[in-house]
């Protein structure tokens, strides 16, 4: 029978999309933060993006190596040209909820045991990143606070 932390991320299987919100909570705790000031920038920018400059997406995809292993590839895009991009390895443990993050984040996280919510502790860009996720059929609901920064991103599976 599969574990809480295999059954969501096999349901996470495929290619997921959503425009970026972000929000720039507390410029101070972002400036003391630690992360770099092209990276400060960079949020900053995204935070006040306008829309008719064209939406800046988050393109996701999830495949499942093995029974303990899944590849998590992201890239942020503005009008299909790819601005960042990263690929984490989750190695899920024995116990079925906990899973380690490496690759171009690194962390931990876990699963719940219905299976549909997920946290996560995340270094990003030089600073740590919490981040819960909630999977409700083909949308995954993911938000994401880190030092004087937020946001929220509705995930939409997208056709193969």
């Amino acid at each position: 029978m599969p574990t809480p932390a295999q059954t969501y991320y096999a349901a996470c299987v495929g290619h997921w999309r959503a425009p970026i919100h972000l929000t720039i909570t507390d410029p101070a705790a972002l400036a003391r933060s630690g992360m770099g000031w092209l990276d400060r920038v960079g949020l900053r920018l995204l935070a006040r993006w306008p829309a008719w400059l064209g939406r800046v997406h988050l393109d996701t995809q999830v495949v499942v190596v093995s029974d303990d292993v899944v590849h998590h590839h992201t890239v942020i895009r503005w009008l299909g040209l790819p601005l960042r991009r990263s690929l984490e390895v989750y190695t899920l443990h024995p116990d079925g909820h906990g899973l380690t993050i490496t690759g171009d984040m690194a962390g931990d996280g876990t699963v719940d045991a219905t299976a549909t919510r997920a946290r996560y502790t995340l270094r990003w860009l030089g600073v740590t990143v919490r981040q819960h996720t909630v999977r409700d059929g083909d949308r995954v609901t993911v938000v994401q606070e880190g030092p004087g920064f937020g946001g929220t991103q509705v995930l939409v599976r997208q056709s193969p």
